[in-house]
């Protein structure tokens, strides 16, 4: 007889049936040739920077598009959470940037305030949020989504900006790549979720009583990493946790490592990957408990698209844990409930 807890009854879970792969879809039907436009608009406005704002999960999602553009383009590009971007109020802003902002409620107070001081500096902006919200209409131009899978959403409309500024600016072959590959995500995220659903369920059933656990990545996956540590375990687990990148692992973080810790891994299929696997295989030599999630799970999943794959194995083990632990993820004590 199985030991897994059953299902709790519980919010509508994204997970199941289509929901990632429709919305995607939906975005990728609605959003892309707007897209298209929007970047030739930048270009003809004589683009020097490209400022990337958010909070929380929609700081973490614009981590990808601009490890990138770091890397394919010669176009520069900054990330900022919400009140660091208004506090360091950037002397390079000015009308030849770009300032993209994220947020799904479209609400968040230091985001729209990251939105007027880009607009009293003349820079055009774009928003990711639903639609009908403060962030939506203030913006220049408003790209939205209607699935409950927001921060994949809001990763989609990021990729789709930086795959057009290297299509339109600088790097073709890479962004041809990259379009070709977005593509064909949808369905490919569908199967990949279907195929780690199970295992995500025992490992969630294993750990459920962790009272630490620590997220580690680097690359494309830094930024996932964090939004696992900071948005689903600490948020919504309760759980003691922070991300650690691989690349600055053994530059401290190792003094952690000890025996029946459980440690998360995050493998991509790029050159990064030795980071992470040379932290891991530290780790496992000394006693940890090694969970890994591997982008070399879901072969149909292209390499520079990591956070999509990896992210769906997360989902699973996050929703489980709080089936196990008998804590919904919906479950606050302070979000929305008292004043900050």
């Amino acid at each position: 007889m199985s030991t897994l807890a059953p299902v709790l009854s519980r919010p509508a879970n994204y997970m199941e049936g289509t929901i990632v792969r429709d919305g995607l879809r939906d975005i990728m039907d609605r959003e892309s040739a707007r897209v298209t436009q929007l970047v030739a608009d930048w270009l003809a406005r004589g683009l020097e920077h490209v400022y990337w704002v958010g909070c929380g999960g929609s700081f973490a999602v614009l981590e990808p598009p601009k490890w990138l553009a770091d890397k394919y383009s010669t176009l520069p590009m900054d990330r900022y959470s919400g009140w660091e971007f208004v506090r360091r109020a950037p002397a390079r802003l000015s009308p030849r940037s770009a300032v993209v902002l994220g947020s799904h409620s479209g609400k968040t107070e230091e985001v729209l305030v990251a939105l007027q001081l880009a607009k009293s500096r003349g820079a055009p902006t774009v928003s990711f949020s639903q639609a009908g919200t403060p962030l939506s209409q203030g913006a220049d131009v408003a790209l939205t989504y209607n699935s409950p899978a927001t921060n994949l959403s809001k990763l989609l409309l990021g990729y789709l900006i930086v795959t057009e500024l290297l299509i339109q600016r600088d790097r073709q072959a890479v962004g041809m790549e990259l379009k070709n590959a977005l593509q064909i995500l949808p369905e490919a995220l569908h199967a990949a979720k279907e195929a780690t659903e199970a295992r995500a369920r025992e490992l969630a059933h294993k750990h459920r009583d962790a009272q630490n656990l620590y997220v580690i990545g680097t690359g494309l996956l830094a930024g996932l990493a964090y939004q696992f540590a900071n948005c689903n375990l600490l948020e919504m687990q309760w759980i003691h946790s922070t991300s650690l990148n691989a690349a600055e692992f053994q530059h401290g973080p190792l003094e952690i490592v000890q025996a029946d810790l459980p440690m998360i891994f995050l493998l991509g299929a790029d050159e990064t990957r030795v980071e992470t696997e040379r932290a891991m295989e530290f780790s496992r030599r000394h006693g940890a408990k090694i969970i890994a999630f591997d982008l070399k799970d879901m072969p149909t999943i292209h390499p520079l698209l990591a956070p999509f794959g990896v992210h769906l194995p997360l989902q699973w083990f996050n929703w489980y844990l709080g089936v196990e632990r008998n804590h919904p993820i919906s479950t606050r004590r302070y979000m929305g409930k008292v004043s900050y």
